[in-house]
């Protein structure tokens, strides 16, 4: 066989090859779903605590009060202001979270202004009312987000959905 040689593919080789290749497809993709929605949840709950990160260095450096309302049927989280010379929460930001992630069980400490959401609050010297929120997957990921209430330093814990 000089000059002229075999090229190309058989239909045999490319139906074999089709075949692998859809085996593949339908056996990762259940495993690429769940990986993606515990990437979604994860990165809600660290978006989340930079919010609440930034408003406790707002607080302290402004010198005044930052609240930020978790509003578990909207899927909302809120960011409000108080200066020294107001006494009612302006608003300041409001974040969607992805759609497949929901906020559950919000614990907080007694709050200084009334809201008809959970509220975390940080005030001028740094501290905070202090409580955790979690943040879960539809897929049973859940994230645990605690803030301190006399540092208001907040850290992200995986939990169990």
């Amino acid at each position: 066989m000089t000059g002229k040689g075999r090229s190309g593919f058989t239909l045999i080789e490319l139906i074999v090859v089709l075949v692998i290749v859809g085996l593949l497809v339908v056996l990762l993709t259940p495993n690429l779903t769940r990986t993606l929605s515990h990437m979604e949840a994860k990165g809600a709950a660290k978006r989340i605590s930079a919010i609440l990160r930034y408003c406790r260095s707002d607080a302290v450096n402004k010198r005044r009060v930052n609240l930020v309302a978790l509003d578990t049927a909207s899927n909302v989280v809120s960011v409000y202001s108080v200066n020294e010379e107001e006494s009612e929460p302006k608003a300041e930001r409001f974040y969607p979270l992805p759609t497949g992630v929901k906020l559950e069980k919000i614990e907080v400490g007694k709050t200084l202004f009334d809201s008809s959401h959970p509220t975390f609050e940080f005030y001028p010297n740094g501290a905070s009312n202090g409580g955790t929120a979690v943040i879960q997957s539809e897929r049973g990921r859940a994230y645990t987000i605690r803030v301190d209430i006399l540092t208001g330093g907040v850290r992200v814990v995986e939990t169990e959905g």
